[in-house]
């Protein structure tokens, strides 16, 4: 066995949970619990009961009539937030050492413990889950394997995290390296010790990589990997990079677009406030979300008008993204809306003049398990970069580049035919293979493996009497890439119409 695990599981002085903790975990697992008897148990604890009854009539759970008992609380609240609370506040008793003479940073320990639980409870409850307060407790313990891993080992383990510096999605990397184990499993051997529930043990082995997470606890630890780009967002000096990750998880998750997003992240920085009080936690200094956004939202409507290009289908598409309709956050390039106008105008344009009108579609071949195997952020990297090349080599020529689809990239070539978009699509694929190769995975800085397909439809002489609608040109292109895929992936095909009939 690994000699620092051994080390860890022998240490006398991990978190423990008290004693109330510990009933109330039996008491919950139980589908036939009495309530009578979890608010008695809840209630022996006069500290803890006080710590609940505060924090449920805060303003963060909006009750419209002030509680006074633990009974009441049950009754207009439920089981979970109580439960949750009551844990919650038993975790920070059990961790946090004001006396602890060491180096670790509580501080940041608990600002990314509190803003992932309190992000991770509101987007839980904006998706419409029900368990929502499984996510807040699933946020304040994902990082619980940090202090396990800090009080074993001592300075050895300040050497780790100074290595990893601030960025503390290269910790879990420099754990591999200098210990052979990390934070997210010695957390979740932690948790099961404690015989808390698999909701809540999933959040913390997941929570470095959600899409790697059993299909039963999935959506919670989305929640909770969703809550840690807010924490992201509301923390880093680049706020930029993390909000075009939150905004193209949120959607590719859960259907929450860019202003929903920007609520929560505002939302979550004043429940911070608030929570940080009520549970007597130094999270630094308040951020305030609005200037946040702003300084992000200057610098994406930047990288939208650095983009070169200037045909006319072109000019349309980006008026649309600058007037704020319809642009990719995460790469810049026309979304999914901006896509069909582009499409549709340049198919107006091209049958109306006897112009020629081309698509070249890209997919990212193992796009779904690029995060599970290579860390969090390997899709992002990976999305970002291809998005840079495909710019690089279309939009010089005109082609308004656009992202589809998480997993798919289209670009619209007005005036060019298949042969044209052919050589510029396998000039795309040359710089890919040349550039993709010194790409690394943030979360580990290992290569990325990264295959594409492409697949290509134009509307010119000889195919105008099959693509007589923009929708048919795009599933022509469609049907070319899944022609590149089942011949194994990391392929390009062109669509071939048939001849007229004489």
């Amino acid at each position: 066995m690994n000699p620092a695990l051994d080390k860890i599981l022998a240490c006398p002085n991990l978190p423990s949970l008290p004693a109330v903790a510990l009933q109330v975990i039996e008491l919950t697992g139980d589908v036939n619990v009495s309530l009578k008897e979890l608010s008695r148990t809840i209630q022996n604890d006069q500290g803890l009961s006080a710590k609940i009854l505060k924090t449920v009539n805060s303003s963060f759970y909006g009750l419209r009539q002030r509680c006074g008992t633990i009974d009441k609380a049950l009754v207009m609240l439920g089981l979970s937030p109580v439960k949750s609370l009551a844990l919650g506040f038993s975790l920070v008793s059990s961790i946090d050492d004001p006396a602890d003479p060491g180096q670790f940073d509580y501080m940041a320990y608990w600002r990314r413990g509190l803003y992932t639980g309190i992000a991770g409870k509101i987007i839980a409850d904006r998706a419409g889950f029900e368990f929502s307060d499984e996510v807040f407790l699933g946020g304040l313990l994902q990082d619980v394997g940090m202090i396990a891993m800090y009080r074993a080992l001592g300075d050895r383990y300040i050497e780790v995290l100074a290595a990893a510096g601030k960025d503390h999605r290269k910790l879990v990397k420099f754990e591999l390296q200098l210990l052979d184990l990390q934070h997210p499993d010695v957390g979740a051997m932690l948790v099961q010790r404690w015989k808390l529930p698999e909701e809540l043990s999933m959040p913390v082995k997941y929570h470095e990589r959600p899409t790697a997470t059993p299909a039963s606890c999935a959506n919670h630890v989305r929640c909770v990997g969703l809550g840690n780009y807010v924490h992201d967002v509301l923390t880093n000096k680049d706020p930029s990079t993390p909000l075009r990750g939150l905004y193209d998880k949120a959607m590719a998750w859960y259907k929450l677009d860019s202003t929903t997003v920007d609520e929560i992240v505002e939302k979550s920085s004043e429940a911070a406030r608030e929570m940080a009080t009520l549970f007597k936690l130094d999270i630094g200094p308040y951020t305030d979300a609005n200037a946040v956004l702003t300084e992000a939202g200057k610098q994406s409507v930047a990288l939208v008008k650095d983009a070169p290009g200037d045909s006319s289908v072109m000019s349309h598409a980006k008026g649309s993204v600058l007037e704020g309709s319809d642009s990719d956050p995460l790469t810049g390039a026309v979304g999914p809306s901006g896509f069909e106008t582009a499409i549709r105008e340049g198919f107006r344009f091209a049958s109306e003049n006897d112009d020629e009108l081309a698509i070249v579609q890209v997919v990212i071949d193992n796009y779904d398990t690029l995060e599970a195997e290579h860390g969090d952020g390997a899709d992002i990297e990976a999305v970002m970069g291809i998005a840079g090349l495909l710019k690089r080599v279309f939009e010089g020529h005109g082609g308004v580049v656009c992202r589809a689809a998480p997993n798919t990239f289209a670009v619209v070539l007005s005036g060019m035919g298949r042969l044209t978009a052919t050589s510029l699509a396998e000039l795309f694929a040359e710089d890919l293979a040349r550039s993709a190769s010194a790409w690394t995975a943030p979360a580990t800085d290992k290569p990325l493996p990264i295959s594409t397909s492409i697949g290509i439809a134009a509307l010119e002489g000889d195919s105008r009497h099959v693509f007589t609608q923009p929708g048919k040109l795009v599933l022509a292109s469609a049907k070319a890439i899944k022609a590149a895929q089942a011949a194994g992936g990391g392929n390009m095909r062109v669509f071939q119409p048939k001849a007229a009939a004489a």
